[in-house]
């Protein structure tokens, strides 16, 4: 017999002590920097990750999420590529869970470590929307060539619904 049959017959039998197993919460996710995707990007690409960083709008500029750089590159070894992704509003791309929910010690360590390398844009205009600190759950895609290269590779996301932004 199948074990969930098993489970059905031993739920029916009066006095049985055996209970179904309660559904277990998803474990929270752990936001991943620019930097640390950047790292393995071919390991990164297709998946779906929450991705840390400076979230930056410009009107006529679109969308990134980006640190200013990922350490000094070796003696002798060229720097790495640009730490940025380029954000596009996908329908297809991931929904968040419905348990989402980020590991909030990791969220902090990691940011306090970015702010170190990292900074906000100052305007003399505007707002300081232009610039924040946030989460953006998405699917991270390599640029094609033909593509500006300026960022490393694109994050594809559902909208605003899938950026947290941080404040302090």
């Amino acid at each position: 017999m199948a074990p969930l049959a098993w489970a059905v017959v031993l739920a029916a039998v009066p006095g049985s002590d055996y209970a179904p197993a309660a559904p277990v919460a998803a474990a929270p996710v752990t936001p991943m920097t620019v930097c640390e995707v950047l790292r393995d990007l071919p390991a990164e690409t297709g998946k779906t990750v929450a991705v840390l960083g400076r979230y930056s709008y410009r009107v006529n500029g679109g969308n990134w999420v980006s640190e200013d750089t990922c350490g000094t590159p070796a003696p002798g070894q060229p720097p790495g590529p640009t730490a940025e992704f380029w954000m596009t509003v996908d329908r297809n791309a991931p929904r968040l869970p419905d348990d989402y929910e980020l590991d909030a010690p990791a969220l902090h360590r990691k940011l306090a470590e970015m702010q170190r390398h990292t900074t906000l844009a100052k305007f003399r205009f505007g707002t300081p929307d232009y610039d924040r600190w946030a989460v953006v759950w998405g699917r991270i895609e390599p640029r094609k060539s033909d593509e500006t290269p300026k960022a490393a590779a694109n994050l594809f996301y559902r909208g605003e619904g899938t950026i947290y932004y941080i404040t302090q």
